[in-house]
């Protein structure tokens, strides 16, 4: 008897993640059991206030060589910190790019204290009419990545926190500078945002595409700690062809401004 053929289906019915966990189980490790592990190499660590999660090398650059910061190795990153000794806010980065080394380094700090994070960084545009060196204030996130899925339940998207968002907007509104609100696409890997996707998620009304911020939105929730996002557009990719812009000077003009935005906004939110 010949074998049964195996039905085709147009998409394939994997759960995801595909055991199907409820969010409470208990787990083998937890991030402040791994950073008490390691704290030997951490003894004269000062927890800041609040902490910057950057994706730009431009802007440690920068930060690392000012007279007022101070640089050190912090797990799989570099911390700079800025300003008040008692209450330092601190720039991290360096830690690689992508939803699981971001959220992996987002554990280790919230578990080592720290309970306010902005991330400051560059996105691919999805919208014709927004310039390059455009600022976007995410106020929610497409989870087309992994990370999520182990800290929420199924659903859309993920959320930034309300009360830190706000003040951001403040402080944009205080200094005059122009932005939007903005729904961002993250995916976990760049080279597979295929031109069939980038035209969905445009005709959405999706503001702009990137690989960490659903899953740092996720984390933070799950941990209940505030964090939000305010992004530059450095590139589309709502054209047929990638329109690269990463090094502009309007790119780096604005990731310089959402930075001092975003140190001004932690300061008063602490």
């Amino acid at each position: 008897m010949a074998p049964a053929e195996v039905p085709k289906l147009s998409v394939y019915p994997m759960p995801f993640p595909q055991y199907p966990k409820p969010y409470d189980q208990e787990v083998i490790i937890t991030p402040r059991q791994h950073f008490l592990a390691e704290q030997s190499e951490y003894q004269d660590f000062r927890v800041p206030s609040s902490i910057i999660l950057c994706f730009e090398s431009v802007l440690m650059d920068h930060y690392r060589l000012q007279d007022f910061t101070q640089s050190r190795r912090f797990w799989t990153g570099e911390m700079i910190y800025l300003g008040d000794e008692d209450r330092p806010v601190a720039l991290v980065g360096n830690f690689g790019i992508g939803g699981p080394a971001a959220a992996h380094l987002l554990e280790i700090l919230i578990a080592a204290g720290v309970g306010h994070f902005v991330v400051v960084g560059h996105a691919g545009g999805l919208q014709k009419d927004r310039a390059v060196g455009s600022l976007v204030l995410c106020d929610q996130a497409v989870r087309d990545e992994g990370v999520s899925h182990h800290y929420l339940a199924p659903e859309k998207y993920a959320h930034p926190s309300e009360s830190l968002t706000h003040r951001l907007q403040v402080q944009l509104d205080a200094t005059g500078m122009a932005y939007t609100l903005g729904t961002s696409w993250t995916i976990s890997s760049m080279y597979r945002e295929t031109k069939e996707e980038v035209r969905h998620y445009a005709e959405e009304g999706v503001a702009m595409v990137e690989m960490e911020l659903a899953s740092l939105f996720a984390v933070a929730t799950f941990r209940e700690v505030h964090l939000a996002a305010l992004l530059v557009i450095s590139d589309y990719v709502a054209f047929e062809e990638w329109d690269e812009h990463l090094h502009a000077q309007s790119t780096s003009e604005a990731l310089f401004a959402a930075m001092e935005v975003a140190q001004k906004a932690l300061l008063k939110s602490t």
